[in-house]
């Protein structure tokens, strides 16, 4: 494994989501001050979501054959200064384009890092993609405690001191640039000397559902349970800290499920992960007090410990579209999943908020069903893979 280069792009990637994830905690805020509903707040996230997902694949494609290199830095710095804006926005029109706007530099660098992780990790992709996604988890972990404090000091306009750190991340990236990103088109190259391989669609596709089941629970409670909790009358700041529970013991939990898909299989760490998830969060959500930050802790263990390892399981099941197969993971399912949080928000002002969020408790335990039909793929990957 190339410790720098997978350092960092794991640092990259902390920046980048905790850049994007400000936004669950300004947009309490954001409706006070615009006097929106609930459905236009699952229409923001849901937006966010699709224009930052639904294009990877498209930059994954490219990444597979041609030099774009600067996808990386130039990624990193678009998305930072967009997401500064988010607070200084003066209607909700101007805040739908600079969340469109902001996705761009967000689907640009997913697949050219994760390629470039990929490609570093060696035999050890399970754990070296793990290691990547923990950075982006830990990065949505970091994103709303930054944020709540920010807006309890400065108001909205605080949101501007996110740019700091990712104009820092970006020149950072562009000085060490031979050594983070591949060679123009390396990977392809490599691939294009290999025996050609029948793509698994069956399993590919339902891959594909069971992450969009997955993000859709994961974006639409991150995105509603500040909300609920508001509405509980719980302040910005518990809301920002009980979101970090979550996502930090996630970013463990995309740690421990990345290590053990390289020894027991990526199919059952999926499933068992994913259907032990609902229990966990039902419980946080049904008890207060001290015992449901551990619940809240556990439930994003099980939620995320998948995260690192779908995407490394549509790489072994994709081994000449290393980028491509990481843009269907990380950016198509994930946007489709995006598009059922808008959703979500017209199920809360039709049915109510708490109904919404149980709704959103029980999506990932069926995308668990799914990965019950997972066959383990064959060895057609890296090393000794063990999909």
């Amino acid at each position: 494994m190339r410790k720098l280069t997978i350092a960092l792009a794991v640092l990259s990637h902390t920046i980048v989501d905790a850049s994007l994830n400000i936004l669950p905690v300004v947009l309490p805020l954001l409706v006070d001050r615009f006097h929106i509903s609930y459905s236009q707040v699952g229409l923001a996230a849901a937006l966010s979501n699709i224009s930052s997902s639904l294009i990877q694949p498209a930059f994954g494609w490219a990444s597979d054959r041609w030099s774009i290199r600067w996808f990386m830095w130039i990624g990193i710095a678009w998305t930072a200064i967009l997401m500064g804006c988010v607070g200084l926005v003066p209607n909700y029109l101007v805040l739908l384009l600079v969340i469109f706007a902001t996705g761009v530099g967000t689907a640009a660098f997913h697949p050219i890092a994760s390629l470039t992780v990929a490609l570093a990790s060696g035999h050890r992709r399970g754990l070296g993609m793990s290691f990547f996604s923990a950075g982006g988890n830990l990065g949505f972990a970091v994103g709303p405690v930054v944020a709540a404090w920010l807006m309890g000091r400065f108001g909205l306009s605080g949101t501007m001191a996110i740019v700091v750190p990712g104009l820092l991340m970006s020149i950072a990236m562009y000085v060490w640039r031979d050594e983070c990103v591949p060679p123009p088109a390396a990977c392809g190259k490599k691939q294009a000397s290999s025996v050609a391989t029948r793509v698994p669609w069956r399993r590919l596709t339902t891959l594909c559902v069971l992450i969009t089941l997955r993000s859709w629970g994961y974006s639409g409670l991150i995105t509603f349970i500040p909300l609920l909790l508001h509405e509980r009358g719980v302040s910005i700041a518990v809301a920002g800290r009980s979101l970090f529970v979550f996502l930090f013991f996630g970013a463990l939990g995309g740690l421990l499920g990345g290590h053990l898909s390289d020894r027991v299989g990526r199919h059952r760490v999926i499933a068992t992960s994913l259907l032990t998830f609902p229990a966990f969060m039902a419980l946080a959500l049904a008890i207060s007090g001290p015992i449901q930050w551990c619940f809240l802790a556990l439930a994003g263990v099980m939620l995320l410990a998948s995260f690192s390892v779908t995407v490394v399981l549509a790489q072994d099941l994709l081994p000449q579209h290393l980028g491509l197969a990481s843009g269907l993971t990380l950016g198509l399912a994930f946007g489709a999943g995006g598009v059922g949080v808008g959703l979500s928000g017209l199920l809360a002002d039709a049915l109510g908020l708490h109904t919404s969020v149980w709704i959103l408790v029980a999506l990932p335990g069926l995308a668990g069903l799914l990965a019950l039909t997972l066959a383990p793929a064959r060895s057609g990957s890296v090393g000794r893979q063990r999909p």
